[in-house]
């Protein structure tokens, strides 16, 4: 069976917990508990009769947990980077986030803009995410819009960040952690 591992960034209250519970259990109702340190859950997602085991790894909002992401940035096959669509605060946090993570490492990005459900308090402009996501387009990013509360788009989200996992495995040897020790965090 194949394995993905997704790592989740971004500020605070943007929705992350509530994606990969929506993602994980999407029958149950959303109600996340505040995320300390990292948090990982996984399932067994059917893509095109292939079942993919897909490791979530949702990383506190807190910045004072910022220093903990670099090893999990560089050993995961796609970074999704969070913001809600009705905070100005936390769209600059998602850019800076996707700043850190395109200096960080070469791994593909998705930027999702949740909470879609609250639009009439949405206060991102689509020219404005037009405009940035255009900008990086080059470098590998992808940009999707979801609501983890109702489910709308999440799960042809996943499927999205899925694929654009498997196109870009991670392989590691024995060689490749030695060098890489003090800057690694492998979860199997």
């Amino acid at each position: 069976m194949k394995k993905v591992r997704l790592c989740i960034i971004g500020s605070h209250n943007s929705g992350k917990t509530s994606l990969v519970q929506r993602w994980c259990r999407p029958l149950h109702p959303i109600d996340p508990p505040k995320t300390i340190g990292i948090d990982m859950r996984s399932m067994v997602f059917d893509l095109e009769r292939d079942n993919i085991i897909v490791q979530f790894w949702d990383c506190s909002g807190d910045e004072s947990f910022q220093t903990l992401l670099e090893p999990y940035l560089n050993n995961t096959e796609l970074v999704i980077i969070c913001f809600d669509l009705t905070s100005a605060q936390s769209w600059l946090r998602a850019q800076f986030w996707i700043d850190k993570t395109m200096e960080t490492c070469k791994t593909p990005i998705c930027i999702i803009g949740n909470k879609l459900d609250r639009e009439s308090e949405r206060v991102i402009r689509q020219e404005t995410l037009n405009r940035y996501i255009r900008s990086i387009v080059d470098r590998n990013a992808f940009y999707c819009e979801t609501s983890a509360y109702t489910g709308e788009n999440c799960k042809k989200t996943l499927k999205m960040c899925i694929r654009e996992s498997l196109r870009h495995p991670v392989h590691y040897t024995v060689e490749s952690l030695r060098k890489n020790k003090e800057n690694s965090c492998i979860l199997m």
